[in-house]
């Protein structure tokens, strides 16, 4: 399938979950995700064009004929019960994709999970990255990325991923919200406390988008800290679709206070 690739799959799957990436990133982002066996859930990551096996394909720079696009092609596998995951970039994606398939009548998601973005009706704070000079653009793309270290210091690698994650940046950049109804499907949020790009209040915003239930995941480890936190992701997930807490861990130990779940350790 071109638009999207199956990392984990069922002869009779029970669930699916579609992964939307962040700027810059492709289907491999999430190709070591797996869910617990009882749930028998497919996992599927969209890819993107301009990036792996769709390299010399243009990118998409603009958010409403980029869900178009996704409604027809990933249309085969609304035919189970699904779910997304969108982290970033990957967040605005899967909600506005969301969106489009209640308004066309098509099978909705039974489960929002958004991460690292603002609420979609907040207003950006933080300045524009896709005009920025290559060397500014790097030191922003080397501030998301800590605590780790960014891949792209790599120049050559740089130079060849630029075009791509300018054009991904710039389809959130000019994005432009439309005020609708709702969801009436549950919407888990995550963020990272020591995320430079989005503020907490900003992600407790995403509260007003769901009539059918919200919670949000704490977490540290900066903007890209599904990298190390995976495990803690699929935790939650794994909850929502009724499979317990079988990727339970030292960083998944959670406390709840004023509606927000938090991680501790």
């Amino acid at each position: 399938m071109r638009w999207a690739k199956c990392y984990a799959s069922w002869p009779s799957p029970r669930w699916r979950l579609i992964c939307f990436p962040y700027a810059g990133a492709g289907a491999a982002t999430f190709a070591d995700w797996r869910l617990p066996d009882e749930l028998a859930a497919e996992i599927w990551s969209v890819r993107l064009p301009g990036r792996e096996n769709r390299y010399h394909e243009p990118p998409i720079r603009r958010l409403t004929p980029m869900v178009s696009l996704l409604a027809a092609e990933l249309r085969q596998l609304f035919d189970v019960p699904f779910v997304f995951f969108g982290h970033s970039m990957g967040a605005l994606l899967a909600f506005e994709l969301a969106r489009l398939l209640r308004r066309s009548g098509r099978p909705q998601p039974r489960h929002l999970f958004v991460s690292a973005h603002r609420s979609p009706d907040l207003d950006p704070w933080r300045r524009a990255i896709s005009t920025l000079p290559d060397d500014a653009m790097l030191d922003r793309l080397d501030e998301m990325a800590r605590p780790a270290v960014s891949v792209l210091h790599n120049r050559e690698l740089f130079v060849a991923l630029a075009p791509m994650m300018r054009a991904d940046f710039e389809l959130c950049e000019t994005y432009a919200y439309r005020d609708d109804e709702p969801l009436d499907i549950p919407l888990t949020a995550f963020t990272a406390v020591d995320d430079p790009e989005v503020r907490m209040d900003e992600m407790r915003a995403w509260k007003r988008h769901s009539t059918a239930g919200f919670q949000l995941h704490t977490v540290t480890g900066g903007h890209l800290y599904p990298r190390d936190g995976a495990s803690f992701l699929l935790g939650r997930i794994a909850d929502q679709l009724g499979g317990g807490d079988h990727h339970e861990g030292r960083a998944a130990r959670l406390h709840h206070r004023d509606g927000i779940v938090a991680a501790g350790g």
